[in-house]
């Protein structure tokens, strides 16, 4: 006798024929389920009413076999190009960290090429100047020394910025303050890996010491100089100023033009005065009215 159990499952056709085949009795008793068979709710069938289903039963099961064998081909295919995007992945992962590696040792070679080519400039240079006098060739280690040490400060310079502004709190620790100059700079779209310090001695709690940020290269000094205009936009560091790192003579030289531009700007109002590139730029405010 069949069960319901055996004809749902997957083999219940071949079971149904292997049954027909050694059965003796002219009836074969099993619990209709006419949803599924559409036997018009009989308990019941004769061999002979079941055989003439057998077409029926066959093309049901070929049709789930095809249906489960194209599904586990489709399972295999996505199978396949999934590994074959994780070794695109992977490939492109490993492109990048070469192109990246490659970008650093071009930055360290154009780097330690300024360098040679500052000393031996340097060098020549007062190696002229000593002929002419006609001193003695010899340079001095005193002077050698300090001209490397003048190169080595300029390169640090060129790597780094200066911001004005900030707030400093009494109990100020490293990592607030690079989270501070992170968020500056987030703020006109710049996202360096930098360090932080403050420079100078405070003079008083009230006021706040600048402070000194160092990033990877010159360009990415350049890209942070260019947009450090957007500040006065800024709702929360439109009192924050950033200018390069200069060196004390340049500083000297920076205040004594400051103070000619406030006094250009005292003595004739009806014009913009501003520096660019190190000199006062002198504009009508009219002609920039009416061009705007």
């Amino acid at each position: 006798m069949l069960s319901p159990e055996d004809l749902v499952s997957m083999d219940a056709p071949l079971q149904c024929i292997t049954a027909l085949m050694h059965k003796d009795s002219e009836e074969i008793d099993f619990l209709a389920t006419p949803e599924a068979w559409d036997f018009d709710e009989l308990s019941f069938v004769t061999k002979k009413g079941l055989t003439r289903q057998l077409p029926i039963i066959f093309e049901w099961y070929i049709k789930m076999r095809d249906l489960l064998t194209q599904e586990q081909e489709g399972v295999e295919k996505m199978k396949e190009e999934l590994a074959g995007a994780r070794v695109r992945i992977i490939k492109l992962q490993d492109e990048l960290i070469q192109s990246k590696d490659s970008q650093l040792q071009a930055l360290k070679s154009a780097v330690k090429t300024s360098v040679e080519d500052t000393v031996k400039t340097e060098l020549k240079s007062y190696s002229a100047a000593v002929k002419s006098t006609n001193s003695s060739p010899t340079i001095p280690a005193a002077t050698v020394k300090s001209l490397v040490k003048t190169i080595v400060e300029e390169e640090d310079r060129s790597k780094s910025v200066v911001i004005f502004g900030l707030p400093e709190e009494p109990t100020e620790k490293e990592e607030d303050l690079t989270a501070t100059v992170e968020s500056v700079l987030q703020e006109i779209g710049e996202k360096p890996r930098l360090s932080a310090n403050r420079i100078g001695r405070q003079k008083t709690s009230s006021t706040s010491r600048p402070v000194k940020v160092t990033v990877s290269s010159s360009v990415a000094v350049d890209q942070i100089l260019f947009k450090a205009r957007l500040l006065s936009q800024s709702k929360t560091f439109n009192r924050v100023f950033i200018s390069p790192d200069r060196s004390p003579a340049q500083r000297v030289e920076h205040r004594t033009l400051v103070q000619t531009l406030k006094d250009m700007r005292a003595s004739d109002p009806s014009k913009r005065h501003f520096i660019s590139k190190s000199k006062i730029v002198s504009c009508d405010k009219s002609k920039l009215t009416n061009n705007s």
